[in-house]
């Protein structure tokens, strides 16, 4: 077989996601010509989507010294080292693309990205703008063409956004995302014309309360269908959805509170004068995961904390002892999707605070059976009764896309510890494989969910 036919090859997988097949053809290609560019920078971008981030560095890094198309190189080099969690040099690889180029307006959004992620506003706030003027518009095209319809994802740059990036991987619509800043005129007319759903990001609104009416004037002006629309956005703060579902038949929804800093230092030493029930966790507004997120005994830690996190907003909440008879904790995710209640992850560790991520279930067999059992029937976990109090959740909150993560108590009953729309939904899955259908479900019904909307919108818009 010759070059080109192994190439040929190599490149249908490729195009096909079958990158196991793919790897072998390019690595076929690259035995007979070990200098083929266009084998070698293949097999790196199929290794990336096989998450095999740092063997994909490897084959580009020699591509640089090769002047066929040094500013592709950056870019997939770039977003190997961001999915890696190496976010700084991701960022110097697509600086020297603008240092290139500087009017890549792509480059410009994702440079202001990582900017904004890594704390440098100043910078990312220049890259947004001039990225505005060049391009309002990030595309990631359709795996057909033409597409079947076109969605236009409102994204507020570092104020806590739906992650979507795994949602409209290898879609059938194309999707377009508009940088949300307050004071920028936008063209309405280009917006509606990329647009036949409109998805709003903007989903914390400890971060982006400033932005939720901009985002609702902008959303309006465009006058298309609204997946999650600000203005439903606008009650889903940790204090207002404890209230929200505080008498939900069937769950224990401990009460959050929103108190300043200032509050807190004010209050007395004594626990009981400062209306506080111990043991409580504590956590700054606007924060997610587990860094900054404790249980506190007495108010002298309280104190103590806030004085290392500083003038915060603080969310303070009774705990819950959700521990399982055999002493382990559990703690289930389920996604809502257009009113389908829809299984994550069920996450097990020996500590309060479960995460995924940060638990040792990828050496306990034993914990990803029941994972496993979960994810492929739920509801032999979540009775009737559960699954009712799911759909009253649902009912209650409102919006079209949003993820809940609550534990279950002795009597049954399901502890609440968070719903709202900022939950992570990824596909690296390599630990886990068998999570891989029952996450792919969630992606097809987000894509259902707006094929819905796009092509058969009814009632009032929003």
């Amino acid at each position: 077989m010759s070059i080109n036919s192994f190439l040929q090859r190599a490149f249908v997988f490729h195009r096909e996601g079958r990158l196991d097949l793919a790897e072998t053809y390019y690595l076929e290609v690259i035995k007979v010509a070990p200098e083929h560019w266009s084998a070698r920078f293949g097999l790196a971008q199929v290794l990336i989507r096989m998450n095999r981030f740092d063997a994909a560095i490897g084959w580009l890094t020699p591509l640089l010294s090769d002047t066929v198309d040094r500013a592709a190189v950056h870019r997939e080099l770039g977003l190997a080292q961001a999915r890696a969690g190496r976010q700084r040099i991701a960022l110097d690889h697509f600086l020297q693309i603008l240092a290139d180029n500087p009017d890549d307006a792509d480059a410009l959004h994702i440079v202001a990205n990582f900017q904004q992620h890594l704390g440098m506003y100043e910078e990312a706030d220049m890259h947004y703008r001039r990225a505005l003027k060049l391009q309002a518009l990030v595309n990631v095209p359709a795996v057909v063409s033409p597409p079947d319809f076109r969605a236009l994802f409102v994204f507020a740059p570092g104020m806590g956004n739906t992650p979507f990036t795994y949602l409209v991987d290898d879609a059938r619509f194309e999707s377009n995302v508009i940088s949300l800043l307050p004071d920028f005129d936008y063209d309405i007319e280009e917006l509606r014309s990329h647009a036949d759903v409109v998805v709003n990001l903007v989903a914390d609104v400890d971060q982006g309360r400033t932005l939720l009416a901009p985002a609702d004037t902008l959303v309006g002006r465009i006058g298309k269908p609204v997946v999650n629309h600000p203005g439903k956005i606008a009650g889903t703060g940790r204090e207002s959805i404890a209230r929200r579902l505080a008498d939900t038949p069937g769950c224990r929804v401990p009460q959050t509170r929103l108190l300043a800093a200032a509050e807190l230092r004010a209050m007395p030493a004594d626990a009981a004068q400062a209306s506080l029930s111990f043991p409580l966790l504590i956590r700054p507004a606007g924060t997610h995961g587990g860094n900054d997120f404790e249980k506190m005994e007495g108010n002298a830690q309280v104190s103590a904390f806030v004085e290392r996190h500083g003038d915060h907003d603080y969310y303070l909440t009774p705990f819950v002892d959700y521990c399982s008879a055999d002493g382990y904790f559990r703690k289930y995710r389920f996604f809502y999707v257009d009113g389908e209640v829809l299984p994550y992850h069920l996450a097990i560790d020996q500590q309060w605070k479960v995460h995924h991520a940060t638990t040792g279930m990828a050496n306990h067999p034993w914990m990803q059976a029941e994972e496993q059992a979960f994810l492929e029937n739920p509801w032999n976990v979540f009775g009737p009764a559960q699954y009712a109090a799911l759909r009253l959740i649902c009912d209650t909150i409102g919006l079209d896309y949003f993820g809940i993560d609550c534990g279950l108590d002795g009597d049954g009953a399901i502890v609440v510890f968070e719903v709202n729309a900022c939950m992570l939904l990824h596909g690296d899955n390599a630990r886990f494989p068998y999570k891989t259908e029952a996450v792919e479900r969630i992606k097809l019904a987000f894509h259902a969910m707006l094929e819905s909307r796009a092509l058969h919108p009814s009632g009032p818009v929003g």
